[in-house]
């Protein structure tokens, strides 16, 4: 969901009810503790069997490169914060268009029913961090 989506969700069409955004504000912080870029990534890599520091190599064996693609869906999603730009940079990446790929690909899995043992692990995980 786009942080624009999501803030209207929140204020609930009152985008000048100052509890409304003060709310989502919170929401975003909280996110921000809740989901350090840093700690989606390992439980992503360890769902993979990897580790963090293949998911940022240029590997592009299919193991790496689908738990890279699902190392950016789980940012997006945990954290939607983070510009296209900043899920590259914490994946090493260059460009934004790279986490955008990333992004959608992964959207095209899920969609398919691909995953869901590595989706369910990465939720598990957080969830028992947080």
């Amino acid at each position: 969901m786009s942080t624009i989506r999501l803030f209207n969700k929140h204020v609930n069409g009152h985008p000048d009810d100052l509890g409304a955004v003060t709310a989502f504000r919170e929401y975003l912080a909280a996110q921000k503790v809740k989901y350090p870029a840093e700690r989606v990534l390992e439980a992503v890599a360890t769902a993979h069997g990897l580790t963090v520091a293949d998911l940022r190599t240029t590997s592009r064996r299919r193991a790496v490169s689908l738990a890279r693609h699902h190392a950016a869906w789980e940012l997006k999603r945990r954290r939607v914060d983070l510009s296209y730009q900043a899920i590259a940079d914490a994946l090493q990446r260059t460009n934004h268009a790279t986490a955008l790929h990333s992004v959608q690909t992964f959207v095209e899995y899920v969609k398919r029913g691909y995953y869901a043992a590595e989706r369910d692990a990465v939720a598990r995980t957080l969830e028992d961090k947080a």
